[in-house]
């Protein structure tokens, strides 16, 4: 009797561990699998259609809650149905093809070399005494101790169990190369990394030894040692960013040649992406005193991230002296600032246009009869005698009306004048059919594209096909005579960007371009695309919170994509 019982016991314990470890391979290898080859092109194919990295990551987790739930099903099945009906034989075959598949998974994962690994790592970046990159394999090791590097800095993490079997590799892999490995594990995106930005610090500043930095896809995190290098040594090590003007929960704009930036909370992605990358030094919270759970998490954040942390509570409907006083408050600030309440774009535009004009429309009616741009301009039809006097009441300086036969250069040209000046205007209209194309061109000189993405994204051209990057940036080829017209003053183009290329282009394409763009009165700047032109395009682009239109030669538009997609 105790022997059978001891058999049964032994058979339960024999199916438990084979249902286990089929569960557990399959589970981290299939995973692996799913990740690289079902995942990431799903999550490109979001990107590919502009869907933020917070609502991607929203949805990419039912991805995975899906095969968690598909891992316990298979298993389910495999023990029901061949486990316990004692099928050993396909119960043997099975769990052995799904330990090698785990096997097989882990190692294609853990090889950094590989197509998919490749594809998402950033660029080595060289300079003095710091380069920057990805994870280096031995033969990278042996070719840096060759170039003459003293040493390399790893900032993986032992802590996050895909980087560990990394981290342990190349100290085998540094050791047997013979050159000086230093560990200073970062955690990427929102982390406490204070000990480790302390002793990269301290590492920098001992002696002028030439090192190689990397984290796992040379990115993030090899982004903030960059800074701290900056900071600390006056290198020229100074991280090419590129202010993104959309967040998930809205629109950012920057003032003050963007030392103030204006914009709804972020979410934990942008955090780091949007805000750190950016080099702010200081956060100033709107939220009301009973949004405690923002405000709980924002201070944790910028704890972590060693940001200053201020709160300025605004009311729900703040009026002009409020905004006047946290405007004023700002402009007094010299380090950079982030301002942000949860997502009510009203404020902040009168935050924005009184940081930028030193004034903003107190009340801002819109409906069909009237639309509000930005809380400095109206457009709407001619205001009856009350209205008007309502408007002035509300700070409306001038007054303008747009002859109905006016063509678009004629409208764009009136519409940038009252951009230039500075001048809180409402324009009246007298016919619907000029609301709209006056709303869009208004709306893209003064604070970028409405709708850009439906609108403004693979749009054909008659030199090729438009890429649309950001609420205030397109790419595209150069327009014909036309198209300045029909695309370019329609739109709202704040600026004209030509990167002229000498060895594709003639001088003669050059001043034809010049010409035509002084004829209808769009701001042009010329950029040479000589090596570093990329050092005057991101200034350029970051200076103008308008619609910015970048356009080359069609053969240049992809690089010229690749330049901007890195930010």
């Amino acid at each position: 009797m105790r022997t059978v019982k001891k058999a049964k016991n032994k058979q339960k314990y024999l199916h438990f561990s084979m249902w286990f470890i089929l569960l557990s391979t399959f589970g981290v290898g299939g995973g692996i699998l799913f990740l690289l080859f079902a995942v990431v092109p799903i999550e490109q194919w979001y990107v590919d259609r502009g869907w933020s990295q917070y609502r991607i990551d929203n949805v990419m987790k039912y991805y995975v809650i899906g095969w968690v739930v598909f891992g316990f099903f298979i298993s389910f099945l495999y023990y029901r149905y061949i486990v316990k009906v004692k099928r050993y034989k396909w119960a043997y075959t099975l769990v052995i093809s799904s330990i090698l598949l785990c096997g097989v998974s882990f190692y294609y994962f853990m090889n950094t070399g590989s197509g998919v690994i490749q594809g998402s790592q950033g660029e080595v970046e060289k300079g003095d005494r710091f380069t920057f990159g990805p994870y280096p394999e031995e033969n990278d090791l042996a070719a840096l101790k060759e170039e003459g590097y003293d040493g390399v800095i790893t900032l993986l993490n032992p802590t996050l169990p895909i980087e560990k079997p990394l981290l342990d590799k190349e100290k085998k892999n540094a050791k047997n190369v013979d050159i000086e490995l230093h560990s200073i594990p970062m955690l990427p995106w929102v982390g406490n990394n204070s000990d480790s930005i302390k002793t990269v610090k301290q590492l920098i500043k001992q002696d002028d030894k030439k090192y190689y930095v990397h984290c796992y896809l040379g990115k993030h995190r090899v982004d903030v040692i960059k800074q701290v290098i900056n900071q600390e040594l006056d290198e020229t090590y100074k991280v090419n960013f590129m202010q993104p003007t959309t967040f998930e929960r809205g629109n950012l704009y920057h003032a003050n040649k963007q030392n103030i930036l204006f914009g709804p909370f972020p979410t934990d992605e942008e955090w780091f992406t949007r805000i750190k990358r950016a080099e702010v030094k200081e956060v100033v919270s709107l939220l009301r005193p009973d949004q405690t759970k923002w405000l709980d998490q924002e201070k944790q954040v910028t704890k972590e991230m060693q940001i200053q942390f201020t709160h300025i509570p605004m009311s729900k409907n703040p009026s002009v002296q409020e905004i006047k006083k946290i405007g004023d408050e700002l402009l007094s600030r010299k380090q950079k600032v982030f301002v942000h309440n949860f997502n009510d774009t009203v404020p902040i535009e009168k935050l924005h246009a009184y940081v930028s004009w030193g004034k903003f429309l107190s009340t801002t009616p819109n409906h069909e009869r009237m639309r509000t741009i930005g809380a400095r301009v109206i457009v709407g039809f001619s205001p009856t005698a009350s209205e008007r006097n309502a408007l002035v009441t509300s700070g409306i300086e001038s007054f303008v009306s747009i002859d109905p036969k006016a063509n678009v250069t004629e409208l764009y040209k009136q519409a940038l004048a009252i951009s230039q000046s500075k001048q809180l205007t409402y324009i009246s209209i007298s016919d619907q059919a000029t609301m709209n194309p006056l709303e869009k061109m208004v709306t893209g000189l003064l604070l970028g594209s409405i709708n850009g993405r439906e609108t403004l994204k693979n749009q054909t051209l008659t030199n090729g096909t438009t890429i649309f990057l950001d609420r205030n940036m397109v790419i595209g080829p150069i327009l014909s005579k036309e198209e300045y017209s029909s695309f370019a003053l329609s739109n709202g183009v704040a600026q004209l960007i030509f990167l002229y290329s000498p060895s594709v282009m003639s001088e003669a394409d050059m001043q034809e371009v010049k010409s035509i763009a002084e004829q209808h009165a769009i701001p042009l700047q010329i950029i040479p695309m000589y090596p570093g032109y990329e050092e005057q395009l991101v200034p350029a682009l970051n200076n103008e919170n308008g619609l910015n239109y970048i356009m080359t030669a069609p053969d240049l538009i992809p690089h010229v994509n690749e330049f901007l997609g890195h930010f």
